[in-house]
């Protein structure tokens, strides 16, 4: 049997996305509508947020740029599950889906407050499900800060184009470090 430690559970897959089409993504994503993000508390069943909250948008405008995204999640999950976790494979039935993207924008000062994603209300509707694996992709590195950081002391590299899969539970806190100059372009999913 292998020996495993929970960082082993984090994957990094480099150049995932093209940076030219990175680049293009965030030139769509500057004329975006975004709203606040906001952490859902299940003990208090509200919604939280702080002032040092980073801004989210569903949707980008460019449909095609989106589609690809989203269409190419498919393989990095399917290189995660089965191949790079391939002895688990008999123990792991499949998934039945994953989100759509959610873009994340970081502005100067603004931040992503350490969580779990056991993202309960996610997946409440027609399909339904637990989140299994979450999925963070980076646009671009050109800002200081905004560090992703794993259970409040590992720091995970992320360089433009890159995806990071790990899975979505209480095991795995995260945090992205305050902004302190540029704009930081990330999108997340959920597998379930």
């Amino acid at each position: 049997m292998t020996t495993r430690l929970l960082q082993d559970y984090i994957k990094v897959y480099e150049n995932f996305l093209d940076k030219d089409f990175c680049s293009e993504v965030i030139d769509t994503l500057e004329k975006n509508k975004w709203s606040t993000h906001q952490f859902y508390k299940a003990r208090t069943n509200s919604y939280e947020s702080s002032d040092t909250e980073l801004q989210v948008s569903m949707s980008c405008d460019s449909i095609a740029q989106q589609k690809l995204i989203n269409d190419k999640i498919w393989f990095a999950i399917e290189k995660y599950v089965l191949k790079d976790f391939e002895e688990f494979a008999e123990h792991f039935p499949g998934w039945d889906g994953y989100s759509p993207i959610r873009f994340n924008k970081y502005e100067e000062n603004t931040e992503m407050h350490l969580h779990s994603d056991l993202v309960r209300g996610l997946f409440t509707g027609e399909r339904r499900g637990i989140p299994l694996l979450s999925v963070v992709g980076l646009l671009n590195d050109n800002y200081e800060g905004g560090e992703f950081i794993m259970w409040r002391d590992t720091k995970i590299e992320l360089p433009t184009g890159s995806i990071m899969i790990f899975p979505s539970n209480f095991l795995y806190p995260h945090q992205v470090t305050p902004i302190m100059k540029g704009v930081r372009y990330s999108y997340v999913s959920w597998v379930w």
